[in-house]
């Protein structure tokens, strides 16, 4: 048994032979039974069930919600920075060949089914809306009276976005980059690259690669920072921050705190987060960045968490890298402090999920 000294745990009720818990792990009324459990540094699981005769891995920095249970015979396996929301119910009827993969940068939302009959594999970058139906067996009437009956696996591979209220039945694969209408009932297998929906779901068009002009790039990212100070400036309440537009600039200063939007790398100031499509090698030596072409970060800095977490609602989910803090343990707790106070100004809530590293 190895369990960090730096794991959060309340109320951690657990039947496993072996169990890996990394840094920064918080486990509030959580109960699992396992043969083996992996849980990865910075995950959280709050007020959920958790169950294998196999072993399950938790990755990186992902989050189980309230009233979630996870059944699976042979294995439970949820990549990095993967959200399994509230009430979500993953088991059903078991057999050996019950288990579920979900690859990283994943969401299932709120009431949701996934049936674990059989095997579940879901690549990375999926998103499952609230109240979708996903099932690996089919049978009710006798078979021996003709009635028909089906058990099969389901795959979804990777980039594929499934809305709402949507209903997948046994034996189906969605290939790669594709998009289901919502409320759609998928009976058949789909190809990649289409938009696919109705009852039952048949292709609608397919969808080419999109590469917007670097013009029309920068456009939306004006946009997107733009409604980012509107939004910590009415939703966070940090009624001091300042949004400046320079051509094709654009400056974020709160107290501080300073992110830097610029294709233009002379001359920078060294307390700026830099945010570009992309950086310069030596720019990410001396600077903390955020990096759009390939959704890559490196910051400790918590407004610039804010900005990753903001991001997310565009689709834009970057794959987040903290840097070594040169502060000391009881240095780092002050200024974590510090900035909960600053970002509570207000409306009197912590935001202690986005704080700084120790």
């Amino acid at each position: 048994m190895t369990i960090s000294k730096l794991a959060e745990i309340k109320n951690f009720q657990n039947d496993c032979n072996n169990i890996v818990i990394e840094d920064g792990v918080k486990l509030t009324n959580v109960y699992i039974k396992a043969k083996k459990l992996i849980i990865k540094a910075n995950a959280s699981l709050t007020d959920c069930k958790l169950f294998s005769e196999g072993t399950i891995t938790i990755g990186e920095e992902t989050i189980v919600k309230e009233k979630s249970i996870i059944n699976a015979f042979k294995s439970i396996n949820i990549g990095d920075r993967t959200m399994i929301d509230r009430d979500v119910f993953i088991g059903g009827m078991q057999s050996e060949k019950s288990q579920i993969k979900v690859g990283n940068d994943c969401v299932v939302l709120y009431r949701s089914y996934l049936n674990t009959t059989c095997n579940i594999s879901i690549g990375n970058n999926v998103g499952i809306g609230g109240y979708c139906l996903i099932f690996t067996h089919s049978a009710w009437k006798n078979a021996l009276e003709g009635h028909p009956y089906k058990f099969a696996d389901v795959v979804i591979k990777d980039n594929v976005w499934i809305p709402w209220h949507v209903i997948v039945f046994p034996s189906i694969t969605i290939e790669e980059n594709v998009i289901v209408g919502g409320g759609s009932v998928v009976s058949k297998s789909i190809p990649p690259n289409v938009f696919a929906a109705g009852n039952p779901a048949k292709i609608i068009k397919e969808i080419g690669k999109i590469s917007p002009s670097t013009d029309e790039k920068n456009r939306i990212l004006l946009e997107i920072l733009n409604d980012f100070c509107r939004y910590a400036k009415e939703f966070l309440l940090l009624k001091e921050i300042k949004g400046i537009k320079k051509s094709l600039n654009f400056d974020i200063i709160f107290e501080k705190y300073r992110l830097l939007y610029t294709t233009d790398f002379d001359n920078l100031l060294e307390n700026g987060i830099i945010i570009s499509f992309k950086i310069p090698d030596n720019i990410k030596k001396t600077h903390e960045w955020i990096e759009l072409d390939t959704l890559k970060a490196s910051t400790n800095n918590i407004l610039a968490k804010h900005f990753l977490n903001f991001i997310k609602r565009y689709g834009i989910r970057i794959q987040h890298y903290k840097i070594a803090s040169t502060n000391s343990v009881h240095e780092q707790q002050q200024i974590e402090e510090r900035l909960n106070v600053i970002l509570s100004k207000g409306n009197g809530k912590k935001y202690s999920s986005l704080t700084i590293s120790k």
